[in-house]
């Protein structure tokens, strides 16, 4: 129990802020904290069940997308509370000390980890799940998207190439290597379009005078 109790301590500055902020009442920051220690107690008994973690999870989402329509229906934006998807990210990584072989769970943290906004965890997730099911090219693709989200198509082309080096039957990489190559080209060819060049990468106009030139 001590480690139910060190994670109480942990809370109790986050639900104080709330309280004063006028986010919660008094009466919900104890039913939070009542939650939380029902969840936190399942996870310390002797064999925790990957459930218990995600629906510690799920209750944290919850609990983050109601502070913030309240922040913004008392048009209080310019109050920082303490926000409680840090804890959602806590609680994925306390389940992957448990569960590293479960690639769904990874793949559900990242998940989480974009709809929060948070791109350089995303990026750290990622690789760390890679480095652990090298043999599983769903995380290429992740990765390889996440880099083309954050302009670094050639960092994108890398992983892909690593993941077809590393499962070389993989269909679904394959697709994804060769949509993204096409995607390249066809921007390369609007920037053309743009600045007026031909394919060869000569001014059309250019181009244009040097054949009537003949």
């Amino acid at each position: 129990m001590e480690r139910v109790q060190f994670q109480q301590e942990q809370m109790l500055a986050e639900l104080k802020d709330l309280v004063e902020k006028n986010i919660f009442t008094k009466q919900e920051s104890k039913q939070v904290m009542k939650k939380r220690t029902q969840f936190e107690t399942a996870l310390v008994r002797r064999v925790a069940k990957k459930a218990d973690f995600l629906r510690y999870a799920a209750y944290e989402m919850g609990l983050e997308q109601l502070r913030r329509k309240r922040v913004e229906r008392l048009s209080a934006e310019h109050l920082r509370t303490m926000r409680s998807f840090r804890r959602q990210f806590h609680i994925f990584e306390r389940a992957l000390k448990k569960f590293k072989a479960d690639v769904g769970l990874w793949v559900q943290y990242i998940d989480v980890a974009k709809r929060e906004g948070a791109h350089t965890l995303v990026g750290r997730v990622v690789a760390r799940a890679i480095q652990l099911h090298p043999d599983t090219p769903a995380l290429y693709i992740l990765a390889a998207a996440h880099e083309l989200d954050h302009g670094s198509p050639s960092a994108a082309r890398t992983l892909l190439q690593r993941g077809i080096r590393i499962n070389p039957e993989s269909v679904e990489m394959w697709k994804e290597y060769v949509r993204m190559e096409l995607a390249f080209m066809e921007s390369l060819r609007r920037r053309w379009d743009v600045l007026g060049l031909d394919e060869k990468g000569k001014g059309r106009e250019a181009a244009g005078e040097g054949q009537r030139s003949r």
